[in-house]
């Protein structure tokens, strides 16, 4: 596996307080994906702590019902 040199992904899932059905029933109750990509963990952090994303953050977070937050480095599989 090679790993992506500093590339960060962040990946938040939601779940609306207004429901939302799958037709699968697999979601676990999430019903949106939202992806940013940075060139690096301190880019993430920066981020987050950015004044208007924290101001944007409370706002959202309040029409939700259920959060999951996942930062990962993308790797390639090679044979």
């Amino acid at each position: 596996m090679e790993e992506a040199k500093g590339v960060v992904k962040h990946m938040l899932l939601a779940r609306f307080k207004d429901e939302v059905v799958s037709i699968e029933n697999l979601h676990q109750g999430f019903t949106h994906i939202f992806e940013s990509t940075f060139e690096s963990a301190e880019g993430v952090a920066e981020y987050i702590a950015y004044p208007v994303h924290v101001e944007f953050e409370n706002l959202f977070l309040s029409h939700l019902d259920k959060v999951l937050l996942i930062d990962y480095k993308p790797t390639t599989l090679r044979s």
